[in-house]
């Protein structure tokens, strides 16, 4: 009698694991004696700590693990239970960074800009994509002095804009291996007021004049049209004579004018004759 009451106990408990499950007629029974209904094919067993068999089938299985990673796709690729980045994109994707959270990745090894790629973003949709370094570089035009033949600039060519080039006493401007140069023949550069360069000829550089007066009667001012201020640029003579600076007359900027003693000696139609150079 005890062991019928065992038997249905354990008949008992069974039933109430597998409520959910399908059973079929076929029966086992465990290393304790309890009877078991063995599910078909297309139910799951699982086995407890205690060796008790409970039985769900697979719908019961693949809700209870839902929670739970069984696969990887879009860039992804499982390997047992590890998840590893790489693999094919299934699917058009984002990554979004910012100016805190930005994406960097390190040890990258060198490349070659003749068998390499560089990779770019498209403006429109920020899709990357890749050109060759070659397509980059020629897809550049130079300009303003700038010249490019293959893959090659060169300084040279015509200028499209002002340009300047902005000096100072540490940074100079050096240009090394001139050739010597012919008064005669070649030009000299020279910059206006303003850094502009120009060129002008030998002959330009030194201006000279040469003025004659008649004069009156005791005159002592005269007038020459672009002489320098500068005395010892500056000759006067009368009537052939060279006068003394300070002693016979004082210059400024176009004006020479006698002092008053020589000034006192100036007959009318005596000639003054006044030779500059600057």
């Amino acid at each position: 009698m005890k062991k019928k009451i065992l038997f249905l106990i354990g008949v008992t408990i069974t039933l109430s694991y597998a409520v959910t499950a399908q059973k079929v007629s076929t029966k086992v029974i465990d290393n304790k004696g309890t009877i078991k209904w063995v599910l078909d094919s297309s139910t799951a067993v699982i086995t407890k700590a205690d060796s008790t068999l409970l039985f769900v089938t697979p719908t019961q299985l693949n809700d209870s693990l839902s929670g739970y990673i069984k696969g990887a796709q879009n860039g992804l690729t499982k390997t047992g239970q590890i998840v590893k980045l790489g693999g094919t994109l299934s699917e058009v994707t984002t990554i979004a960074t910012s100016g805190a959270n930005f994406l960097a990745i390190t040890g990258l090894q060198s490349g070659s800009s003749a068998t390499d790629s560089i990779m770019v973003i498209d403006p429109s949709n920020n899709q990357v994509k890749f050109i060759s370094a070659a397509s980059l570089f020629n897809a550049l035009t130079f300009s303003n002095g700038l010249t490019k033949t293959g893959n090659e600039v060169k300084l040279g060519g015509t200028l499209t804009a002002p340009t300047t080039i902005t000096t100072d006493a540490t940074n100079v401007l050096k240009i090394a291996g001139l050739e010597s140069g012919n008064l005669s023949t070649d030009s000299l550069v020279v910059a206006t007021s303003d850094g502009t360069l120009k060129r002008v000829s030998s002959e330009t550089l030194l201006q000279s004049g040469d003025q004659n007066f008649s004069a009156a009667l005791n005159q002592a001012v005269y007038n020459v049209a672009n002489m320098p201020a500068t005395v010892s640029k500056v000759w006067v003579f009368r009537n052939g004579a060279k006068l003394l600076v300070t002693t016979d007359y004082t210059a400024t900027a176009g004006t020479v004018t006698l002092t008053g003693p020589m000034a006192a000696l100036v007959e009318a139609n005596d000639v003054i004759e006044v030779q500059w150079v600057k």
